[in-house]
């Protein structure tokens, strides 16, 4: 059975609120965690979500969303991703132009309109502006050049992109693309989202473990990767766990097993990546009955047979004790005009982008029984993070009771608390918070 809490504050309450807040420093880290108590057959038992992270950006006249870096082939071209926002108090227009440098040339630089923000050009027609954007407002478009015909392999170019304010000329955002001249395809596992920017993202295996899922013995647990060729070059990987991060051996321990599936839910052994695409691959991993409690470190790899080009990722399973466990995760999404609607799905990936003071964010904390008994007296907690203060959206059923205790006029945190879950159910409490402004 799967059930949604979404809480619901006083207006009033929230007027009290915002008008004694200090307004949020840019660069600001709001953290989250969620806390949940239980008792099962063994006694009582407490466990802790993810803690996720949101960045309150520098509010200023304009923005420009940040660089990345791709490899490019030598007279291939390359396509980079950006986002102009309107953070000024009045409509403007803005400008766009580049200056780039470095030993790896590239010409012919245009822009183009990616209305959907999906990295490709909408048509084939120039634009060097943005056209009026009104306070808030955002303008997705795309930078694409050309590599220079013969240009040598590993050699890098810096393409500094500018949005010039032209109400104000003095006001600019810039953003440095880094292209290096790759002789075919790259690759890069990311986990749970693609892109540069995803948990991670960079060459080689991390040095501690990014995603670590919960699980008893014998019951099947899932990691979803990304894998991201920002190569010039379509290829194949093959795709393999191991206990050894430097994969010297490929065999796990014994009697667990790790299963890969497409999208579409097939089983695979190996994937087909675009120039500059990327797919998405579910790694089941189980650990066997009879397995001891702790944490074991799996690392998986894409590499590919034809080119040698490859990536590992570093994960964890912790397999829990006895025969229950609550597995507590906590996503969170945007709410830009803080209607009560998260705007994007729920993610457990940091918000960057339009996270301003005045902005919401919407919580989502779903805890799952994944064991083989009942728990009970479930008590899922979360505390209303520092530098905001709770906002209201649609109310919606819950297991259990709901708590929002007023502490000096303000709810301090959520509850959902008196409820119980067997094997398999879970129950999921979502609230917002306003950044404050």
């Amino acid at each position: 059975m799967k059930t949604r809490l979404t809480l619901v504050a006083a207006v009033s309450l929230m007027a009290a609120a915002n008008g004694a807040s200090a307004a949020t420093a840019a660069g600001t880290q709001i953290t989250n965690q969620a806390s949940a108590t239980y008792t099962d057959s063994t006694g009582n038992k407490t466990v802790q979500s993810n803690t996720v992270i949101t960045t309150v950006q520098q509010v200023a006249a304009v923005t420009l969303s940040a660089g990345t870096a791709k490899n490019g082939a030598a007279n291939g071209t390359v396509a980079y991703a950006h986002t102009v926002t309107n953070t000024g108090n009045g409509a403007d227009t803005f400008t766009l132009s580049q200056t780039n440098t470095g030993a790896a040339a590239v010409t012919g630089v245009q822009f183009f309109l990616d209305a959907n923000g999906d990295g490709v050009a909408d048509n084939a027609t120039p634009i060097t502006s943005t056209g009026q954007l009104p306070v808030g407002g955002t303008f997705r478009f795309v930078a694409v050049a050309s590599v220079a015909a013969g240009a040598t392999t590993g050699a890098t170019n810096a393409m500094t992109v500018k949005a010039t304010s032209a109400f104000t000329a003095g006001v600019a955002a810039t953003a440095v693309d880094t292209t290096t001249v790759s002789a075919g395809a790259s690759m890069d596992i990311t986990a749970n989202t693609a892109g540069a920017g995803a948990q991670g993202a960079g060459p080689g295996a991390e040095p501690a473990a990014i995603d670590t899922k919960t699980t008893v013995a014998g019951t099947m647990t899932a990691f979803t990767l990304y894998l991201n060729n920002a190569g010039g070059t379509q290829d194949t990987f093959n795709l393999a766990a191991s206990t050894d991060g430097t994969f010297g051996t490929t065999v796990l321990p014994s009697g667990w097993t790790v299963v890969f599936k497409d999208a579409s839910g097939q089983v695979i052994t190996a994937a087909t990546v675009a120039a500059g695409g990327n797919v998405k691959v579910t790694a089941e991993v189980t650990p066997p009955a009879g397995t001891a409690p702790g944490t074991t470190d799996i690392f998986f790899r894409a590499l590919s047979p034809t080119s040698g080009v490859q990536d590992k990722i570093h994960n964890a399973v912790t397999v829990a004790s006895g025969e229950s466990v609550l597995e507590l995760v906590k996503k969170q999404a945007l709410d830009a005009n803080c209607d009560g609607v998260a705007d994007t799905a729920f993610s457990i990936a940091p918000i960057t982008a339009g996270a301003v003071p005045g902005a919401c964010i919407r919580y989502e904390i779903t805890g799952t029984n994944k064991g083989i008994t009942t728990i009970n007296a479930v008590v899922i907690h979360d505390p209303i993070p520092a530098n905001t203060t709770y906002h209201s959206g649609a109310q919606s059923a819950l297991l259990g009771n709901l708590l929002a205790p007023l502490v000096g006029g303000l709810v301090t945190y959520v509850e959902a608390t008196g409820f119980n879950l067997n094997p398999g159910q879970f129950n999921t409490l979502t609230f917002g918070v306003r950044i404050n402004p």
